[in-house]
């Protein structure tokens, strides 16, 4: 059995060493990885290259930048391996990562492991994990699965999953719209490998190392790429997946949209909050929400599946309070 690992990387030279350093320290040995350097202006390119020349089982592939999405693309359509695992560039996996999940898939047709991870600040473990589904293993059914993805942000990412490379293969999605994306790619990426999944398996293991960090992506104030924020893109795709799971109801749909809107406002005032604290309400205020809130969600502003304090949130959100 051999197990592929995925690492996109834009510059990410602090990191990427102890990223790598945790895959070379498995007790499991038959994998590759696989580094896209997304067209990175600091070294990460070649401190790949030179991990590369010491150990054959490192590929590095050099793209121009496209986004963490389409990085990751690039790393499934070279992977070779019989699992696939996700891991950002600035987070690591623990020693016996791929042992614990070897042993877990042998002698199985597993389509699919969860397993936990542990945030990390400052360098510092903490007692929150994430992807802490209790304290037993158990299987997932993939309705389940399914329902989660559209009503919430359980389940979202790649990353804590191994999942057979064969879940990805013959994927036809148009994914054009998320060339630079940042918010959502990972769910969008999801569906396909979910619609063909049967057996699916979590483990009460925690076998990630999440390095929270204040100056990432998603936590720097950046008004021009709020409409990417809002992640329209992804949740376009997932009404398109939930005709094919047969979860276009009316119910499943205001699920959907309330999921979108709540989305929505933690954007919104997350940005707000930054602006105040940059000295750029003025700038914050004058940019036009309702051109870039989704039309078919907003819809359901009033559903019942919010409450009242997030209506009148919504509300003063598009007037531009």
């Amino acid at each position: 059995m051999k197990f592929s690992i995925i690492v996109p990387a834009y510059n990410a030279e602090d990191f990427l060493c102890g990223c790598v350093m945790s895959v070379l320290n498995q007790t499991f040995s038959d994998w590759e990885l696989i580094i896209i350097d997304d067209g990175s202006t600091d070294e990460s390119g070649i401190l790949a290259d030179q991990f590369a020349l010491e150990d054959k089982r490192i590929r590095v592939f050099h793209q121009e930048n496209r986004g963490q999405f389409y990085a990751r693309r690039c790393g499934i359509e070279n992977a070779t391996g019989d699992y696939l695992i996700f891991l950002d560039s600035d987070d690591e996996i623990t020693h016996n990562c791929l042992e614990i999940i070897a042993n877990t898939v042998q002698n199985s047709n597993i389509d699919i492991v969860f397993y936990v991870g542990r945030i990390v600040c400052g360098g510092l473990e903490t007692d929150r994990y994430v992807g802490n589904l209790g304290a037993e293993k158990k299987n997932i059914s993939a309705d389940e699965i399914k329902r989660t993805l559209i009503s919430s942000n359980d389940f979202n990412s790649l990353w804590l999953k191994a999942f057979k490379r064969g879940l990805f293969e013959d994927d036809s999605t148009d994914y054009s719209a998320f060339l630079g994306t940042c918010c959502g790619e990972d769910k969008a990426q999801l569906f396909y490998p979910i619609t063909k999944a049967t057996n699916i398996v979590y483990i009460p293991e925690c076998l990630y190392r999440y390095n929270y960090r204040e100056n990432s992506v998603m936590h720097i104030y950046d008004m021009a790429s709020a409409s990417k924020k809002l992640s329209n893109e992804m949740f376009n795709l997932m009404y398109e997946y939930m005709k094919i799971w047969g979860k276009a109801d009316k119910d499943c749909i205001r699920k959907a949209t309330a999921y979108y809107l709540r989305t929505f406002l933690v954007v919104y005032y997350d940005l707000r909050k930054k602006a105040i604290a940059c000295g750029e309400f003025k700038q914050f205020r004058r940019y036009n929400w309702m051109k870039h809130l989704n039309k078919k969600a907003f819809k359901y502003c009033m559903s019942r599946e919010l409450g009242t304090k997030e209506k009148l949130k919504l509300l003063t959100a598009v007037i531009g309070f």
